[in-house]
C-alpha cells in the first residue's frame, strides 16, 4: 500500500480515523512491510507483502473460503503456470474468460477518464483493479484471500498503474463514509454470505451521486426451474454460491439507496451476433436459434431492447448495472424473492 490509503481507512473496532502509519520497508513502489495502529482503541492492522490485512474479525464463512483458495494455490503452484499467467486468469476456461471480459470491456469504453477512489470488490487477481488504475482512478482492490488472487496484483504494476491491496469483507469494510467515487464487482457479490449487507456497506462507503457498476453477476432465471441443475451454481465447497433472480436483484439495489438501470450483456451479444454458444451457455439450443435470426436489425432491436426485461426474469442473463448512490440504504434486512 502506499501512504495516501490511510486518508480514507476506519478502524473496525471502534469506528475511528485517527490511525498512526508505521512503516517498516518498503521499496519504490509501495510499502512493503509495516502496520496502521487505531490511536484510539490500539487495534493494529499488519502489512505484509504490499497488502493491508483488514480481516481482524472474521466471520466463519470467510475463514472456511480462505482455506480454499489456500488449498487452490498449493495445488496451482505445483503446476507450470506463471505468475503473470495467473494474474491474467490464463489458467481459467476460455469461455468464462472470454464473457467477463467482455463485459468488462465495454464498462471500461463507458467509464471513460477517472476521478477520485474507486473500489473494487472482491478482485481476485486484480486484473479489473488495473483496468480501473489505468482509467486515471485511485484503485483500492479488495479480496478475502492473497492467494493466488490479491497477491498477484503486483503482475500489473507498471509506471502507470499502481492500485492499493487490502484483505477485507465486503460485509465489514475498513473504510470511512463517503469515501469513494466509484464502486464495482465483477462476479463476486453472488458470494456474499448476506447481499443486503454488502450493499448497505459499498454504500455507506460511497459518495453522494458515486457510481455503481456491476458486471458478469450471474441470474436466476425462472426457466431454470425446468433444468436438470435446477438453477444451481456450480463452486467449490465451502465458497458461497448464491444465485439470485433479477426482481432480488432490483429490491436489494433499490434499498440500499441506488437508482440505476440494467444493460443488455455484451458478452451474449457478441454470441448473437457470431452464434458462438456452447453446452456451457445456459439454454444453449434456444440461444443458437436465435442467433440464427440476430442478424436482422428488427430482430436485434426486439431482443435487447422490447424483450430484454422479460429475457433476465426468464431466463436469468448476466447482470450488467450501472447507477448511482441516490439516498442512505433504507435498511439492512436483506430482500429475497425466492425465501
Amino acid at each position: 500500500m502506499r501512504p495516501a490509503l490511510i486518508e480514507i481507512l476506519k478502524c473496525l473496532k471502534c469506528g475511528t480515523d485517527d490511525l498512526r502509519l508505521v512503516v517498516k520497508n518498503k521499496d519504490n513502489v509501495e510499502i512493503t512491510q509495516g502496520l496502521i495502529t487505531c490511536r484510539k482503541c490500539g487495534l493494529s492492522y499488519f502489512i505484509k507483502d504490499g497488502i493491508l490485512n483488514c480481516l481482524e474479525f472474521s466471520d466463519p464463512l470467510v475463514l472456511a473460503a480462505r482455506k480454499v483458495y489456500k488449498k487452490s494455490k498449493e495445488i496451482l503452484d505445483k503446476s507450470n503456470i506463471s505468475p503473470q499467467q495467473l494474474a491474467k486468469r490464463e489458467h481459467l476456461e476460455s469461455n468464462y474468460r472470454h464473457d467477463t471480459e467482455a463485459n468488462y470491456r465495454e464498462l471500461l469504453l463507458r467509464l471513460g477518464a477517472g476521478q477520485g477512489w474507486a473500489l473494487d470488490i472482491g478482485a481476485g487477481t486484480c486484473w479489473t483493479t488495473a483496468g480501473l488504475a489505468g482509467r486515471g482512478y485511485r484503485a483500492v482492490a479488495i479480496d478475502i484471500s492473497a492467494d493466488n488472487k490479491l497477491e498477484l496484483g503486483r503482475q500489473h504494476f507498471n509506471q502507470d498503474i499502481y492500485f492499493d491491496r487490502v484483505l477485507a469483507d465486503v460485509n465489514h469494510l475498513p473504510f470511512r463514509q463517503e469515501a469513494f467515487s466509484l464502486a464495482f464487482a465483477s462476479a463476486a457479490l453472488h458470494h456474499s454470505r448476506d447481499l443486503a449487507l454488502s450493499l448497505s456497506q459499498i454504500s455507506r462507503t460511497m459518495k453522494s451521486q458515486g457510481r455503481l457498476e456491476i458486471i458478469n453477476e450471474p441470474v436466476r432465471g425462472l426457466a431454470e426451474a425446468f433444468q436438470r441443475n435446477t438453477g444451481r451454481l456450480e463452486g467449490p465447497e465451502d465458497v458461497i454460491e448464491k444465485h439470485y433472480g433479477i426482481r432480488t436483484w432490483m429490491k436489494t439495489l433499490e434499498r440500499a439507496g441506488f437508482a440505476g438501470r440494467y444493460l443488455f450483456p455484451d458478452n451474449i451479444r457478441q454470441r448473437l451476433a457470431t452464434g458462438g454458444f456452447t453446452s456451457s451457455n445456459k439454454f444453449y439450443y434456444l440461444a443458437g436459434l436465435i442467433a440464427k435470426l440476430y442478424k436482422f436489425p428488427w430482430v436485434k432491436f426486439i431482443l435487447e431492447r422490447v424483450l430484454f426485461y422479460f429475457g433476465m426474469y426468464l431466463f436469468g442473463l448476466p447482470l450488467i448495472y450501472t447507477g448511482e448512490k441516490t439516498s442512505a440504504n433504507q435498511n439492512l434486512a436483506g430482500y429475497n424473492d425466492e425465501k
